[in-house]
């Protein structure tokens, strides 16, 4: 019998590998909970690395192995290019680390399934697997989720997003460094493009989160277009879907505004959502970008409207739950959420649009069922 992880330390210590940009949300949690703290990183860049260990008072590590061979660490939150995803989980559950798992956490499926026996092996032992996307921990759309299984809007019809890119370099948001984008830019280390892969997996993820029954088919138009500093983005885009069950359909669009100015202390993203049900209407107002100041979730249910002002819709604040999240399911044993099958779903959904708007068709999700891809 295998030897189960001891999960009873006073406070769990994660080790970070890559400590770039997403890194000042991703700590948040870590740093701020009781019962944990942020051990160590590592990460290849030196400055990077000596800047975040000062900053988290963690150990630095210039080698992955190194970290991974350090008894005191628990858990391994891995934050690098998608290309790395698989190959590092893999090494941290084998060295008995619990893992949380950057989206998107692969650049294919067939890369994904590899993860699936050292993922059940490590359960075994205590040692738990989850992949990160902070969407689903977003207050609003945490509460807008609420309101449905409370029947405010009685069945769901529809799921419309929508996605407008602002105007870099206007002084609002992220100073993004030029190399943090480069790779992105190539498909075999991305996996796809930046808005439509790379952003795509929270929104498709969101696109699976306020309907029960799963996605059947996708639709997808996708254009490439340049920027005007240099590179390219995957927009203007729209992306169809239906899903199983009764007639009912998601939208999302995703729109280059490259003028747009967007008030945000993040990504220069306006992201929107509108859920529409039986007998009522959910808008989702905010995200990472702060285009207007409104309220972060409006409700319209049997004929009256509420706007939802006072509830939390700082986006950092969903880093913070979703590894309050993980902490909670590691300290009680509980199977954590966005699990290994849950999350090749969504995995399957990002890559299912990225072949239709390649091969100009729609897109049965049956098509990569990992019965037929195994």
């Amino acid at each position: 019998m295998s030897e189960k992880k001891n999960t009873s330390r006073e406070v769990l210590r994660a080790g970070f590998v890559g400590g770039g940009r997403i890194a000042d949300l991703q700590a948040i949690g870590w740093l701020e909970h009781p019962e944990a703290t942020v051990a160590a990183i590592c990460d290849l860049n030196e400055a990077t690395r000596s800047a975040r260990a000062s900053e988290w008072g963690a150990k630095p590590y210039a080698d992955f192995n190194e970290m991974l061979a350090d008894e005191s660490i628990d858990v391994v939150e891995i934050l690098t290019p998608h290309h790395l995803h698989v190959d590092q989980a893999i090494a941290a559950l084998e060295a008995g680390k619990h893992v949380s798992l950057q989206k998107p956490p692969a650049t294919s499926l067939e890369d994904y399934d590899r993860l699936y026996d050292h993922v059940d092996a490590a359960a075994e032992r205590g040692v738990q697997f989850r992949v990160f996307e902070n969407f689903m921990w977003y207050p609003p759309h945490v509460l807008a989720r609420k309101l449905i299984d409370e029947g405010e809007i009685g069945e769901v019809l529809s799921v419309r997003l929508i996605t407008a890119t602002g105007k870099q370099g206007s002084g609002q948001g992220w100073h993004i460094p030029p190399e943090a984008h480069a790779w992105r830019l190539d498909p075999s280390l991305a996996g796809g493009g930046m808005a439509t892969f790379d952003h795509g997996y929270h929104c498709f993820h969101m696109g699976r989160m306020f309907v029960d029954d799963p996605v059947e088919t996708v639709h997808a138009f996708i254009n490439v277009i340049e920027l005007p500093g240099g590179g390219m983005i995957d927009a203007p885009a729209m992306i169809t879907w239906r899903y199983a069950g009764m007639p009912r359909f998601g939208s999302w669009e995703v729109i280059a505004s490259l003028g747009l100015d967007v008030r945000s202390d993040y990504y220069v993203s306006d992201d929107r959502m509108e859920i529409r049900g039986s007998k009522g209407i959910i808008w989702v107002n905010q995200c990472q970008g702060r285009l207007l100041e409104e309220a972060p979730v409006v409700l319209y249910s049997d004929g009256v409207e509420s706007a939802f002002h006072t509830i939390e819709w700082d986006w950092a604040s969903s880093f913070r739950d979703g590894t309050f999240a993980l902490i909670e399911s590691i300290r009680s044993g509980t199977r954590p959420r966005l699990d290994v099958d849950d999350a090749r779903a969504t995995l399957a959904f990002a890559i299912a649009a990225q072949v239709s708007a390649a091969e100009h068709r729609e897109v049965g999700l049956a098509e990569f069922d990992r019965e037929q891809g195994s």
